[in-house]
């Protein structure tokens, strides 16, 4: 495409071509030809962001949203992240304590806030009592490990302390434009014919909560498939497991058994080297690093590999980043089976000496 300034020059010279005059910037004609050319550029910028919008490989947002509607696709929302906190006392409670719905609970490092989802009663003579509760906003982020839901920003009265025994799983952010892509690019190349794994596949990830899923025909033996589900970067919750199971069970094909699982974690480590560019802090450059690697990895999906060679772009793609290596003998290549999905283990980042 053509810049503003060839534009106008070739406009100049055209005019001069025809009337013999070379025009002076500051005279009306001068003028006229900057406002001019300057709405030739602004139709010529618009006319290929339309272009780019008409196909699914360079399309964003709701355009990309329209390709992605005409093949029955439509973009996960963001969802919240469920568990389970339990309340307890120091001694043996002397009465009835009640732990009201909504009861707000905190992460203790990031102090990422959670409530109660059901009321609840820590009976007398008792030292605590579980209760389900959900984050108090959507995403991935509130994927918490267990034992780090330990702080009672509302605490009950009574209560002593709180913990969650067991992640909290099944936050997810709102699917991105690339996520996207790959699935309305996937039903092109991999059309759905109600029996192959792309149609199982498709249908499970259709489901709120699930945001990659793998299919394995005849898992159990003929006439059985196996599919295996998992959040972004955390393990499907339950209630994704029943809707999954619910909705394949009844568009399944005639005499095929349908057995819907949950994708287990798979941690994966890279241990790497990096030298920063001249005018960026190592830390901040080491920081990046680590969050855009942990990203890379956590937003593949079940059954996907982790290559060295998508490590090593994801880091030079980081702002700062002037070279890196891997450190040799602790790195691999990851590649998991069906029922896997990788999430990010230690990433290693050091200075390259």
């Amino acid at each position: 495409m053509q810049t503003y300034d060839e534009i106008l020059k070739r406009m100049t010279e055209k005019y001069t071509e025809l009337s013999g005059v070379v025009p002076d910037e500051s005279s009306d004609i001068g003028i006229r030809l900057r406002v001019l050319a300057g709405e030739v550029y602004s139709n010529l910028v618009n006319t290929e962001w339309l272009r780019r919008q008409m196909f699914v490989s360079t399309a964003e947002g709701e355009y990309l949203d329209m390709h992605a509607e005409e093949r029955g696709i439509t973009r996960r929302d963001a969802t919240v992240s469920r568990g389970e906190v339990t309340f307890s006392v120091n001694e043996p409670a002397t009465r009835n304590i009640n732990i009201p719905k909504g009861t707000v609970v905190a992460d203790v490092t990031s102090l990422l806030r959670f409530e109660t989802t059901a009321d609840a009663v820590l009976s007398a003579g008792a030292l605590s009592v579980s209760v389900t509760a959900q984050s108090l906003d959507k995403g991935r982020k509130y994927n918490v490990i267990k034992n780090r839901i330990c702080l009672m920003v509302t605490p009950p009265a009574g209560i002593d302390a709180v913990i969650n025994s067991e992640a909290f799983s099944g936050g997810c952010n709102k699917e991105s434009d690339e996520s996207l892509r790959a699935r309305v690019e996937n039903s092109i190349r991999f059309p759905q014919n109600g029996a192959n794994c792309a149609y199982y596949e498709a249908k499970a990830q259709s489901i709120k909560g699930v945001s990659s899923a793998a299919a394995v025909p005849r898992a159990r033996g003929v006439g059985t498939v196996d599919v295996y589900i998992a959040a972004e970067g955390s393990v499907a919750s339950n209630e994704a497991l029943r809707s999954v199971q619910e909705l394949l069970s009844a568009e399944r094909e005639v005499n095929v058994d349908v057995l819907v699982k949950k994708a287990s974690p798979a941690t994966v480590d890279f241990y790497l080297e990096i030298d920063v560019n001249e005018g960026y802090a190592y830390s901040d450059v080491r920081r990046r690093v680590i969050d855009n690697v942990t990203d890379y990895i956590s937003g593949q999906g079940v059954g996907s590999e982790v290559l060295m060679c998508d490590i090593s772009e994801c880091v030079y793609h980081t702002e700062g980043v002037k070279s890196l290596s891997f450190v040799p003998q602790v790195n691999s290549d990851f590649v998991a089976d069906k029922s896997l999905f990788p999430v990010a283990g230690i990433i290693n980042v050091t200075r390259r000496v």
